[in-house]
């Protein structure tokens, strides 16, 4: 820096005026910065010219920025741009560089800069902020640029709110009010959630040394982000949410924060997965602990969000737990008996009423056994536990029969339990099978009641038309007679105009002689 120092080239005085910022020297001349700088007159005019190293301190200026400002008292052209532009504003501020000082004077220029080069652009107006430190925005906000700044991207974001995904760069102390501005206007849930998720991705997710001021802003912007973050079910991923609750707890965030983040978990646990309430496990292998108390307060708080009649939730919710106790027993190879009898009782308390089946904790019971071979018979008996016989599906229980791994009092309940729900199965085929006779008889008495009634109806008729025709013929038969007789008498002379009833003739008959041959 010093080589390309203004005062070798445009003074051919020494300087008179050392000053170090941040380890870069500068050697300048106090008449040449006064004629620019009202505060440096002043200083100089009351014999205080060390207190200016002090004031470039307390703004912490960059170097390059300050030589920018000292380039300008000497008459250099310079070169400002969105990275340096808010430093150099502020330096040109606390140094009085205005024109009623000197006309032309530096603080209008860069205020100019910045309204007509920076605010009008989204991405310039963020890349300006983006390398502001904590003194020099303690500065701006002083000056009132604070709003400016903010006013000027919160009228971008509400004409295109996806700008706000991209604003991992944005100091905090900016970016919250930016958020909730808009959150208050009508920008997008998704885009807001979106937003915060990117920018605690960049700034707590993202692992960095141990070191104390790290690991403070990480728990500043927990506390930030659960403030930011909406209420809204389902809004969140679990996913995001349980990482947000594990880290709260590692960098010690506020009892608020973590209790936002559990809550926005309860309210929709039966969206999330093993997988989710995996991320709760410890890090590394033999590393941390299981927070019994917190799941139970998860568990507790989302049965008291929804009644008896949101029965699909619990049933999600149960087999979440009996797949994630599953996976902790595969995972995690120093798992203590008394940590997985814990898991099983919280998973059998959810499932016990929502569930037919225990099938998924019976395969977390024996990977667990197969994981620790070493186990006493006590330890295995006390693992067993949560391992409830009767609840076993039939492909369960015959595997179970013949586990080695089991102890030999598990398996004979096994066995027992599966004896009697044959039992009880062929009890009630049998029930069925007997109900099922008894209604095929009441059935086919009334189908037969129904055919014997169709059966006298069909005879009934039959008998009408038997006795119907007979009639008839009869009819016939006697009209043929009389038609016969008629014939008969008019053939014998006898017919006249009466009725044959009423015909008088009658003819003698010849006495047959019967001839008997001996």
């Amino acid at each position: 820096m010093s080589n390309k120092n203004p005062s070798l080239t445009r003074n051919s005085k020494p300087p008179d005026l050392e000053l170090y910022l941040k380890g870069v020297p500068f050697h300048l001349h106090k008449e040449t910065l006064a004629k620019k700088s009202a505060k440096v007159t002043t200083l100089l005019e009351c014999n205080k010219i060390d207190e200016l190293r002090w004031i470039l301190r307390d703004i912490d200026v960059d170097p390059t920025a300050f030589f920018l400002v000292v380039s300008f008292c000497y008459g250099y052209k310079i070169h400002l741009s969105s990275e340096n532009i808010v430093s150099v504003l502020c330096t040109a501020y606390s140094l009085e560089m205005n024109d009623d000082h000197s006309s032309n004077n530096l603080l209008n220029k860069a205020a100019t800069f910045l309204e007509q080069r920076v605010l009008i652009s989204w991405k310039e107006t963020v890349k300006a902020l983006a390398v502001c430190s904590d003194k020099i925005l303690d500065k701006i906000a002083d000056v009132g640029l604070t709003e400016v700044f903010l006013d000027s991207l919160l009228e971008k974001a509400l004409k295109d709110p996806i700008l706000l995904d991209d604003l991992t760069t944005l100091p905090l102390r900016l970016y919250e009010p930016l958020i909730q501005e808009s959150s208050k206007h009508n920008v997008s849930v998704e885009n807001l959630v979106a937003s915060v998720c990117n920018y605690a991705k960049r700034y707590v997710f993202e692992r960095d040394s141990g070191d104390e001021s790290v690991a403070r802003n990480k728990r500043q912007v927990l506390e930030a982000v659960e403030r930011l973050l909406p209420h809204q079910r389902g809004a969140i991923s679990c996913g995001f949410l349980f990482k947000s609750l594990k880290e709260s707890m590692f960098f010690d965030a506020s009892s608020d924060c973590r209790k936002g983040f559990e809550v926005r978990i309860s309210r929709q646990l039966d969206m999330a997965t093993s997988k989710d309430l995996l991320i709760l496990l410890p890090s590394k292998v033999g590393v941390g602990a299981y927070d019994i108390n917190l799941l139970k307060t998860i568990l507790k708080s989302f049965y008291s969000n929804y009644s008896v009649s949101d029965v699909s939730r619990f049933v999600s919710v149960a087999r979440m737990l009996e797949e994630f106790l599953l996976e902790a027993a595969a995972s995690d190879a120093c798992l203590s008996v008394e940590t997985f009898k814990a898991l099983g009782e919280i998973t059998v308390a959810a499932s016990c009423d929502v569930l037919r089946y225990s099938d998924e904790i019976y395969r977390a019971v024996n990977v667990f056994l197969e994981r620790h071979r070493d186990l006493t018979e006590t330890e295995k008996m006390d693992a067993c536990r949560v391992l409830n016989c009767k609840k076993l599906s039939p492909e369960a229980s015959e595997h179970a029969s013949k586990n080695e791994k089991l102890p030999l009092r598990i398996v004979v309940k096994v066995l027992f339990f599966a004896q009697k729900q044959i039992q009880d199965k062929v009890a009630r085929d049998m029930k069925s099978v007997e109900e099922k006779d008894d209604a095929d008889i009441e059935d086919m008495n009334t189908k037969l009641l129904r055919l014997d009634i169709e059966s006298d109806y069909k005879k009934d008729r039959e008998i009408e038309n038997v006795e119907c025709v007979v009639h008839c013929v009869k009819n016939k038969l006697e009209e043929k007679k009389i038609s016969v007789w008629r014939e008969v008498k008019r053939k014998f002379g006898c017919m006249t105009s009466l009725t044959v009833d009423a015909c008088n003739c009658h003819i003698k008959k010849r006495k047959k002689t019967y001839h008997h041959y001996k």
